[in-house]
């Protein structure tokens, strides 16, 4: 029996729960939240659509959710509803407590499972997680929310007229947010450039304003994205997948590319960026060290 746990029943964590729900390789869901009225009304509304989801979703008690033991998976989306910003910015204390202690209610009851977090900055909270000593570095797992993925990538289905389904991009992280690494897209197996004269314009960062906009909307993009990883990873299947994660035998984590099995992240992928990529993603790096480090 597969069993997956989500603490945060906000608009992300809930469309997780959904999605997962759909998946016949997860027979139970937990959900777990500090606000009793918000999952009170969650409760409800899932009650009502049990009878298609088959029963697997149930609440478990935020001071002592030993209903989440033997969870395969524990998807961590508590406070990802705010303001979306490429920035990494310390944690409040507020907020670095609160991640302690859902750390401490994983680790105690679900010793076993990998952390999967949405919580950001996930660099930090990743980290925050780890040094609880609950888990190894290798099992826990953080996803960016993918605002800016999924802008590239209805940007290049709209230039080249084809279904997003069929693209695959690259994306490197930088202190401005995401940066397309173009020379690594393809459609359909086919490198951009060979379908366009313009990919160049494709790499351009949408500005501030753009991604703003979007914002209000933004939660079916990360739910559809984590829900999908943890299905394979309940289904014991490896994937290559874009992760903020720690190299094995290191304890600060970056977003890159990650080979994910059952056992957490095996190893990291090198992307080989170009030159200028490279120098602004290393700056990326310099920053999270730095605030890793203030962590204590």
């Amino acid at each position: 029996m597969k069993k997956v746990t989500v603490f945060g029943v906000g608009s992300i964590g809930v469309r997780v729960a959904y999605f997962l729900a759909r998946n016949r390789d997860v027979a139970r869901i937990r959900l777990v939240d500090i606000d009793p009225d918000r999952s009170k009304a969650t409760l409800i509304d899932f009650l009502q659509s049990n009878v298609a989801l088959q029963s697997k979703i149930a609440f478990a008690s935020y001071e002592e959710p030993k209903e989440i033991e033997q969870s395969d998976v524990v998807i961590v989306a508590a406070g990802v509803d705010g303001e979306v910003s490429p920035d990494i910015a310390m944690p409040s204390e507020t907020d670095r407590s609160a991640m302690e202690q859902v750390a401490a209610q994983i680790g105690h009851f679900a010793p076993q499972a990998i952390v999967a977090v949405l919580s950001q900055p996930a660099e930090l909270f990743c980290s925050i997680i780890a040094r609880s000593g609950y888990f190894a570095p290798t099992k826990v797992i953080g996803f960016p929310l993918l605002i800016y993925r999924e802008w590239y990538r209805d940007r290049i289905a709209r230039t080249v007229g084809l279904s997003s389904e069929d693209i695959r991009i690259t994306t490197v992280r930088t202190l401005a947010g995401e940066e397309l690494v173009l020379d690594q897209c393809t459609v359909g197996g086919v490198p951009i450039g060979r379908l366009t004269d313009n990919a160049s314009q494709l790499a351009h960062r949408p500005s501030d304003d753009v991604m703003k906009r979007r914002l209000e909307y933004h939660h079916y993009a990360p739910a559809a994205v984590i829900s999908e990883v943890t299905g394979e990873l309940v289904s014991q299947r490896r994937q290559v997948i874009t992760a903020i994660c720690a190299e094995p035998g290191a304890a600060t984590f970056y977003e890159s590319k990650a080979l994910i099995g059952p056992g957490g992240v095996e190893r990291t992928v090198d992307l080989a960026l170009p030159a200028d990529q490279q120098t602004r993603h290393d700056a990326y790096r310099a920053r999270v060290d730095e605030l890793t480090a203030r962590l204590g």
